[in-house]
């Protein structure tokens, strides 16, 4: 089966987004055959690189995203890719949700549209909503990766093919290595914390959707506020910035070049935040569980798809009360019981969120629909 695979999201972009695009695309290779179209300006437009399994195509983004999907409809109508192809897949962002579906109709593909988190979010209170509705409407299949997606989208009874098709990590991908560990090292020697001070890590791109404006004013009021140091890393809008400096929380920031850089980040970490309003199903998650650090989380989105009381630190989004009790908690913690957490979190990972269980979701998602359409 040929896979024609649209993204905003992939490598060399940096984020969670990019992350779960590169491993789900590579996991499918190896079953199928998947050519990836990425709208970037990272690279000459519409060139081409053979991969092992597929291809890669740069996509050219213009100001108007009009233009962006005008020229890569001239570019695949008569593509021997796209003639060859089975299915397409659009994997998050408004291009995506704005032209792929209108595009493989008109070709007369089955399309997989896939619901991660802000695509959905941002689009379905905004003006972009008819592009959402047309495109929920008449996409072959939707994968929504979170319960909480996929349960308000068949509430909207457009389509009764909405799947739930969660996150994974491959855990060998995470192993520790020394290097990582020295790196740590030296990172938190050079934040000159004191032995008692507890490090909370916010990692990511720090959107307003992930409710660090929330935390900091809840923090401020919590029992760790006199021993605590948020280890930003990622990307944080100025504002947050500022608020820190008013409230007189020691912070530090970083933006990893590489993955031993990110690794060591969170080795430095006692805990991870994350304190989102909304979201889909963040892969902080995966990555904390890997390294084995607790976790104190909201219950937005697809989050309590994984976490709850037994293996985190769960609060109510937006609920200062929880979210008290919570840094409580851990704050309480002795050392055996975070332990105790990080291994059932781990544990919860390996029985239900295997990159093995990832795949098969989408592999039966694509026997069902290209079954389905050669039966039409």
């Amino acid at each position: 089966m040929r896979i024609i695979w649209f993204t905003e999201n992939y490598p060399p972009n940096k984020g969670g987004m990019s992350r779960s695009c590169d491993r789900i695309v590579a996991n499918l290779r190896q079953h199928h055959t998947v050519d990836v179209f990425h709208f970037t300006n990272k690279f000459p437009a519409f060139e081409t690189e053979t991969h092992e399994n597929g291809s890669y195509t740069s996509v050219p983004i213009f100001e108007d995203s009009s233009h962006t999907l005008n020229m890569l409809w001239t570019f695949i109508k008569d593509h021997q890719f796209i003639k060859q192809s089975a299915v397409f897949t659009a994997f998050g962002s408004h291009l995506c949700l704005k032209g792929i579906t209108l595009m493989a109709n008109w070709l007369q593909k089955p399309v997989l549209i896939c619901f991660r988190g802000n695509d959905f979010d941002n689009a379905i209170f905004s003006q972009k909503k008819q592009d959402l509705l047309y495109t929920i409407s008449n996409a072959t299949a939707i994968a929504c990766v979170s319960k909480e997606k996929q349960e308000r989208i068949q509430r909207m009874q457009l389509n009764n093919k909405v799947y739930f098709t969660p996150n994974s990590i491959d855990f060998e991908q995470w192993e520790i290595l020394k290097s990582d560990l020295d790196l740590a090292k030296t990172i938190k020697k050079d934040l000159n914390t004191n032995e008692t001070t507890k490090i909370i890590g916010l990692i990511g791109f720090l959107k307003q959707k992930k409710g660090i404006d929330f935390f900091i004013k809840t923090l401020v009021k919590s029992q760790l506020i006199s021993c605590v140091h948020l280890h930003i890393v990622g990307e944080i809008e100025p504002h947050i910035e500022l608020e820190l400096q008013n409230n007189n929380i020691p912070y530090s920031k970083v933006i990893p070049s590489s993955k031993t850089e990110l690794i060591a980040n969170y080795l430095v970490c006692d805990a991870v935040a994350i304190p989102s309003i909304y979201d889909g199903m963040p892969n902080v998650i995966f990555e904390a569980a890997a390294l084995n650090i607790p976790i104190i989380a909201s219950n937005a989105g697809g989050i309590p798809d994984i976490l709850n009381n037994s293996n985190a630190f769960v609060f109510n989004a937006l609920s200062e009360n929880t979210l008290l009790n919570a840094l409580s908690n851990y704050d309480n913690s002795n050392t055996e019981a975070l332990t105790l957490k990080t291994e059932n979190l781990v544990q919860t990972i390996k029985t239900s969120f295997t990159t093995t269980q990832e795949i098969n979701n989408y592999l039966n998602i694509f026997n069902t629909i290209t079954t389905n359409t050669n039966e039409n």
